[in-house]
């Protein structure tokens, strides 16, 4: 009985020295388009962020809220979430009681209200 018990062990033990060599090296690297960094802060002065679709309610004072899709969100976005598709498609789900400035120069810039 203590044979096949010995027999087992150097068995599992050649099973797991042999799926050792088989492990894949995981690429520690920071990506900066990850979800997780989209979601923080990065940091940029609120003053550099942009929108170029605005949409507020007729309230006083008006709730705002950026609708534009992008790969990335602005710089003052505290809340972000992208999709997990190539290109990623971007939306900010913060309100404020403002509209950024637009981001280009085109019709779309038109502030809307409800």
């Amino acid at each position: 009985m203590e044979l096949m018990n010995k027999k087992a062990m150097m068995k599992l033990a050649l099973m797991v020295f042999l799926l050792s060599f088989t492990a894949k090296v995981v690429n520690a690297r920071f990506d900066s388009t990850s979800f997780i960094t989209q979601v923080l802060s990065n940091g940029d002065d609120v003053k550099s962020a942009c929108c170029d679709t605005c949409l507020c309610t007729k309230s006083n004072p008006p709730i705002c809220r950026c609708v534009d899709i992008r790969e990335t969100c602005h710089s003052a976005c505290n809340s972000c979430v992208c999709t997990a598709s190539i290109p990623p498609q971007c939306r900010c789900f913060d309100t404020t009681k403002f509209c950024y400035k637009a981001c280009h120069n085109s019709k779309k810039e038109e502030v809307i209200k409800n």
